[in-house]
């Protein structure tokens, strides 16, 4: 279902300012598939040529780049993170919750269930578990015991969540993530094998929080995982055993958090970084893709690189040689 908004209306939502209040759109879209009833955006000066060519009829833009456009627009300072919020608003229009527990769900001893939830097919919770308002739970989703999921949250299918997590309100988890997962934990004995340790601690993931498709995040040892409010964390992403995410961090497609590690408040990791063990990251640290943390970062607002161009496999031995001659390592 559409819905048409008056420009003035939007612009409110966004704080913006809007050229002509009367304005009507019933979509939002990009400038190349925008139409004559679009409202689009302008985040970036890389797409300036396409406005000569977009049907779109209003454009979410900065004062900065007004003299690119002369037709209705609404000004604003953050043109994407006003598309995020006007998007989020034509997205809502079109969901309706179902609620009600389909007949094939499986309910354990002493769970408690509050007003207004939705489980879908073959889905499974266990014993002395606590879910709130208008939660949503898709099918063949496998919740543990002693588990706890805050109001509004949204489970998608084939998610599982073991025993002793906490979950709070708002929070989305994306097909096939795994929360709660044994930590890898062995110590070595004295036939050179390895002995499993336990991992008895669990998973505490705060107020809105993001979690993406088939992302991992294991329990802890003893102590809990903790996943602070607001972290967004990509598909396939890793987090070990006992490592504490600051709130508002952001993680990419593919990173790797080795066992309690720590990352601060609002930071940036890239796609496919991996930190060490026992490694502390700064607040407002900027980790860019595919770089490799060894050691803690202490200083907080850097932007740390450690990727190296490619290069051939016998020139790379060349510069690996001569690196090692140089640090007086051969």
């Amino acid at each position: 279902m559409q819905k048409e908004f008056k420009c003035s209306e939007l612009a409110e939502l966004v704080n913006g300012k809007a050229s002509s209040d009367n304005i009507v759109v019933d979509n939002i879209s990009s400038l190349d598939s925008a139409t004559a009833s679009s409202i689009s955006f302008l985040s970036d000066v890389s797409y300036i040529p396409r406005l000569s060519k977009t049907k779109s009829k209003v454009i979410l833009i900065k004062k900065d780049d007004l003299r690119y456009w002369d037709k209705d627009y609404i000004l604003v300072k953050n043109p994407y993170l006003a598309f995020s919020k006007i998007a989020t608003l034509f997205s809502d229009l079109d969901k309706k919750m179902n609620t009600g527990i389909h007949e094939s769900v499986i309910i354990g001893q002493s769970t408690k269930l509050d007003e207004n939830n939705s489980i879908r097919p073959y889905s499974v919770i266990g014993d002395n578990c606590l879910l709130g308002k208008n939660i949503q739970i898709g099918s063949s989703v496998s919740i543990g015991n002693n588990v706890s999921i805050g109001n509004n949250s949204v489970i998608h299918s084939n998610v599982s969540i073991e025993d002793n997590v906490k979950i709070g309100d708002n929070c989305i988890l994306f097909s096939g993530a795994r929360i709660g997962t044994d930590g890898f934990g062995y110590a070595p004995d004295d036939n050179g094998g390895w002995s499993k340790i336990p991992q008895t601690g669990g998973v505490i993931i705060e107020d809105n929080v993001d979690i993406g498709a088939n992302t991992t995040i294991d329990c802890g040892a003893i102590d809990n995982t903790i996943i602070k409010a607001g972290v967004k964390i990509d598909n396939l992403v890793h987090i070990a055993h006992n490592c504490i995410i600051g709130e508002n961090t952001i993680i990419a497609a593919m990173a790797g958090l080795a066992g309690s590690s720590k990352i601060g408040k609002n930071c940036m990791i890239g796609g496919g970084a991996r930190i060490g063990p026992n490694i502390s990251i700064a607040d407002k640290t900027v980790i860019t893709p595919t770089t490799a943390i060894a050691r803690s970062i202490k200083k907080a607002g850097q932007r740390v690189t450690g990727v190296m161009p490619p290069l051939k496999h016998k020139d790379w031995l060349k510069f690996a040689v001569k690196f090692m001659i140089k640090k007086g390592m051969k």
